[in-house]
């Protein structure tokens, strides 16, 4: 924990900071409930300690596997606590485990992987028939928003494999996936549910940090390549 914060560069630390007292103002101006402004408060500081390749991001993850999985069945989002339960939750538990073993001493963060061509075709063929079944999967549980929501869980799924697999990449599902959660919370926003605006907040906050996470990435595979 403690060495997880060590370092940060001002730019990092007024990211964190800001995007934090954002989302808790926020929550307090449109009197949110606690458990949604946490969710939204652990989804930034998780975006932003895997931008910095923190193995305590995967560790954080655990945490907003939990509390998403409570604000998504609150509204109806059933599918998406399935599959945050029974698959994101082990997909976060072997990236601890892949981060620990792939440490670099000389950025003290995660090493960077380099994914080949073929895996990428295996993961592409596996994410069509996943979306497909998925897709089934919520529409049988009546899910909000099934399409979208479809594609979130996708993307999410996609964006986390590349996590394990210590890929770079995983930052560009990771920016995708916050534009669709855009549409996600936006609609019931829009709708009336306005206590749900820290949910809606956190897309467009973490955009900036996954952003942040592809230059910081790209940033650490150089340093790395170097040694």
């Amino acid at each position: 924990m403690k060495n997880a914060f060590k370092g940060w560069s001002r730019l990092e630390k007024t990211l964190l900071i800001g995007s934090v007292t954002v989302v808790s103002l926020v929550g307090i101006v449109f009197k949110s409930d606690l458990l949604t402004t946490a969710c939204s408060i652990v989804g930034i500081t998780t975006a932003l300690l895997l931008a910095k390749g923190k193995n305590l991001g995967q560790i954080f993850g655990l945490l907003i596997v939990a509390l998403y999985s409570i604000v998504s069945f609150k509204n109806g989002y059933y599918g998406e606590v399935i599959i945050y339960l029974c698959i994101m939750l082990p997909m976060y538990i072997m990236g601890i485990i892949s981060w620990i073993k792939h440490q670099s001493k000389e950025t003290d963060s995660v090493e960077v992987n380099t994914i080949k061509a073929k895996e990428w075709c295996i993961v592409s063929v596996v994410a069509v028939i996943a979306f497909v079944l998925i897709y089934l999967l919520l529409k049988a549980f009546n899910t909000n928003q099934l399409f979208v929501s479809s594609l979130s869980v996708i993307d999410s799924l996609f964006a986390i494999y590349l996590t394990v697999r210590r890929s770079k990449y995983s930052f560009y599902f990771y920016v995708v996936n916050d534009l669709i959660l855009m549409v996600l919370w936006g609609i019931p926003v829009i709708g009336g549910t306005l206590v749900l605006i820290p949910m809606l907040f956190n897309p467009f906050i973490n955009l900036i940090n996954d952003l942040y996470g592809i230059y910081n990435w790209r940033k650490l595979e150089k340093i790395q390549k170097k040694v």
